[in-house]
């Protein structure tokens, strides 16, 4: 009975190793990210496009590409608010720390620091076919500087308080 129960929690806990979603990042492709308005402090209201194979691969992307664009690009500002700087000096950053970002952003963890803000699913010119699969535009809050707080725990970057 022991060994069936051993048996049992181990199949259990291979087939929960197996389920674990991985998110592909590939920084060397073109965000589409733009800012929309001042969101609460601390935060930044984006609306972005993802591309992908289907509808949810493609919602995936545009949260990733949301943070990936606060971390390493920056985002235009509009008329209406301002340039949203990067949180690190781009390229060179992420090969001097490949294995975080890879981590970060392969594993998942990127989504603590981002939000879908659509109250529905995309639909219409927000989730159209192209030649590469489903583009899908999402408005996406991204929790700014608690994005900034792990890179700084990380070693990434330096903190504020180091500037003073």
């Amino acid at each position: 009975m022991k060994k069936i129960a051993v048996f049992t929690l181990l199949i259990v806990m291979f087939s929960l190793s197996i389920q674990a979603k991985k998110y592909p990042f590939n920084l060397n492709h073109n965000y589409e990210v733009q800012v929309i308005r001042v969101a609460q402090q601390g935060t930044k209201f984006l609306k972005v496009w993802g591309v992908a194979g289907s509808p949810d691969k493609a919602i995936d992307q545009a949260m990733q590409d949301a943070v990936a664009a606060c971390i390493f690009t920056g985002v235009e500002g509009n008329l209406s608010c301002g340039n949203i700087p990067a949180l690190t000096s781009g390229k060179t950053v992420y090969e001097q720390h490949k294995q975080f970002f890879d981590d970060f952003f392969k594993k998942g963890e990127f989504l603590q620091y981002v939000k879908n803000a659509n109250s529905g699913y995309p639909t219409g010119e927000n989730n159209i076919q192209t030649n590469n699969g489903r583009k899908v535009g999402l408005y996406v809050v991204v929790m700014y500087d608690n994005l900034r707080k792990r890179l700084e725990e990380a070693s990434i970057i330096k903190k504020i308080s180091d500037f003073f």
